[in-house]
């Protein structure tokens, strides 16, 4: 009979505990790291504002098994700032796992098994910097970038994305860096960067910032016509390690100016004059291409130029 009544009363507790924290449980006895609670060692349900966790500016989770973050896992934490969760089997993050969350700054979700980015999940957070790499991400909703309004820095480098949306990023204005390296990408489309700000001024440092961009080591075979439609300026550009065989003047749009862009290791036979007034310094990054002797003769004719000057 004693075991009948302590299920009784969990099944109680769980049934009272749901709707008013909104909350399904996320964490089963989780180790976890935290600052401003730090007599709390482990976690079982959801991360809400309760006395035990209303100062709680630091979480940090390695090595657990969290599997899935739940609607509303981690919310109404005044004083958070940081979340890592390393290493620890999550396969899916809810819509709504992180809510209401004013001070937050970093959510860091490395070496984890998660296939898809939904929208909703980092919408609207007051987040700077977002990492998700070495995951196994394949897919990212059209919108799940778009409306992260102070987001500056997005690492989703080692994951499984064969592709890129031209439709992220709206509403993101403050983008620096995008690292996409080591993913398989196959090529860029028209307007990939349509809702990137490749300069703009950021108060917080009082400077204009420059966009780089790492598509690095990806399986790049082409650029689209307009592939950089939408956008005049950039910082780096990073191409090297790819395949793509060919760069055409169409593709490089509205594209203005670059300070650098790198396409050593790929199938190039040559390279518009178009690219090289965007950015001169491509001419000292393109080793390793099979060019062809009049592009080398060329390139080695603009180069001398410029030393000379």
């Amino acid at each position: 009979m004693a075991s009948v009544f302590t299920l009784a009363i969990i099944g109680l507790f769980c049934s009272l505990f749901i709707p008013v924290w909104g909350c399904e449980v996320t964490f089963l006895n989780t180790k976890v790291t935290l600052g401003g609670a730090r007599d709390v060692k482990n976690v079982t349900g959801c991360f809400s504002p309760t006395d035990e966790f209303i100062k709680v500016s630091y979480i940090q989770i390695i090595n657990e098994n969290v599997t899935a973050l739940k609607r509303n896992a981690i919310s109404g934490l005044p004083k958070l700032v940081d979340v890592i969760i390393d290493t620890s089997n999550i396969t899916d993050l809810e819509s709504g796992c992180f809510s209401d969350l004013p001070q937050l700054y970093l959510i860091k979700l490395r070496h984890n098994n998660f296939k898809t980015v939904r929208e909703g999940v980092f919408n609207k957070l007051t987040l700077i910097e977002l990492c998700l790499s070495n995951n196994s991400i394949e897919t990212i909703h059209p919108k799940a970038f778009n409306d992260i309004p102070n987001l500056s820095i997005l690492q989703l480098d080692q994951n499984k994305l064969s592709y890129w949306s031209g439709e992220w990023f709206l509403g993101s204005p403050k983008i620096s860096v995008l690292n996409f390296e080591y993913n398989i990408i196959t090529n860029l489309p028209t307007a990939a960067l349509q809702n990137i700000n490749g300069l703009h001024y950021d108060a917080q440092v009082n400077l204009n910032v420059s966009t780089h961009i790492y598509l690095n080591n990806n399986k790049m075979r082409y650029l689209s016509d307009g592939a950089f439609n939408g956008i005049e300026n950039l910082g780096w550009l990073f191409l090297h390690k790819n395949e793509l065989e060919e760069i055409t003047e169409a593709s490089l749009g509205t594209l203005r100016s670059a300070d650098w862009i790198r396409l050593e290791h790929n199938n190039l036979k040559c390279i518009p004059r178009k690219l090289v007034d965007i950015s001169p310094k491509v001419l000292w990054y393109i080793s390793n291409n099979p060019l062809t002797a009049e592009c080398k003769t060329w390139y080695e004719s603009i180069r001398n130029n410029m030393n000379s000057q």
